[in-house]
């Protein structure tokens, strides 16, 4: 191609579809790059998809509402539940170790030998431990009772969210999810995703737990 012919295609600039082409590719560029940091890493989502309804003066929802207790070992009961109940709101008073999970969490089975060693510690003292089960992806009390079974837990209370009442009320829709409550039934911490036993320790720590 002659000097001339270059000079020509300089002056007529970019192609028709390289104009159409170059602004397809920043935006395909940015989404991606928006997608990836949206991702979550470390918690299974939920396929319901609900707004927290924790007040702004970080009061934690009221739960008077009875939390059947999930078994040990369905060979225990059956049906994955004790027959018995308790409430959230009769541990006020105390240090709250709330955990949102779901039995088919592979990040709540990861964070069950990290509670089992938080619990040993701070167990006999003035913190409560309560794992809340979902019902979600068809999730039930006896399968909470296996995930027990097999990774532990059963030291601490484990109950029974049959109608994702309590996820909703705490605005929960990933998990493994963790509150931890001051005695006054305040939310001191919010966690979200598979946490260190450091991590856990010092938010409890923060709230009053000696």
């Amino acid at each position: 191609m002659g000097k001339q012919s270059l000079a020509k295609k300089k002056r007529q600039g970019l192609s028709k579809w390289e104009i159409i082409a170059i602004p397809i590719i920043i935006i395909v560029a940015i989404w991606s790059v928006y997608s990836f940091t949206q991702s979550p890493t470390s918690s299974s989502s939920l396929t319901n998809s609900v707004s927290t309804t924790i007040s702004q003066s970080g009061l934690a929802p009221d739960l008077n509402v009875p939390l059947p207790v999930v078994c040990s070992s369905t060979s225990n009961c059956p049906s994955g539940l004790t027959g018995q109940s308790l409430t959230l709101a009769s541990f006020k008073g105390k240090v709250v170790l709330l955990e949102f999970m779901e039995p088919w969490c592979p990040h709540c089975q990861h964070m069950a030998p990290v509670l089992e060693s938080l619990y040993a510690q701070y167990g006999k003292q003035n913190v409560v431990f309560v794992s809340v089960a979902g019902p979600w992806n068809g999730a039930t009390a006896s399968d909470a009772a296996n995930f027990i079974s097999q990774y532990g837990g059963s030291s601490w209370y484990y109950v029974y969210d049959s109608s994702g009442t309590i996820f909703s009320d705490y605005g929960v829709n990933s998990t493994p999810t963790f509150f931890i409550l001051s005695p006054n039934g305040s939310v001191v911490t919010t966690l979200n995703g598979e946490q260190t036993a450091d991590a856990l320790s010092g938010a409890l720590t923060e709230a009053g737990a000696t």
